[in-house]
């Protein structure tokens, strides 16, 4: 197994959790938020926005910009 294949495995694990957490938001009652109840909470203090105009800021810098 070669190193390209455990990372490639080990992204579709965290995508089947990620998928499965999110079919389980959408239950209720349930014990996890939404995403949306997540955001909400995120961005509700100056902090918090920050924090997320810089994750956003990483997440296209380092998939969208090098792409191109």
């Amino acid at each position: 197994m070669t190193v390209r294949t455990v990372f490639l495995l080990g992204y579709l694990v965290v995508g089947l959790a990620l998928t499965a957490l999110v079919l389980l938001s959408h239950r209720r009652p349930s014990p996890v938020a939404t995403v949306t109840e997540l955001a909400d909470a995120a961005t509700r203090r100056r902090v918090g926005r920050v924090i997320v105009l810089l994750v956003w800021w990483w997440v296209g810098f380092h998939v969208l910009a090098r792409s191109a």
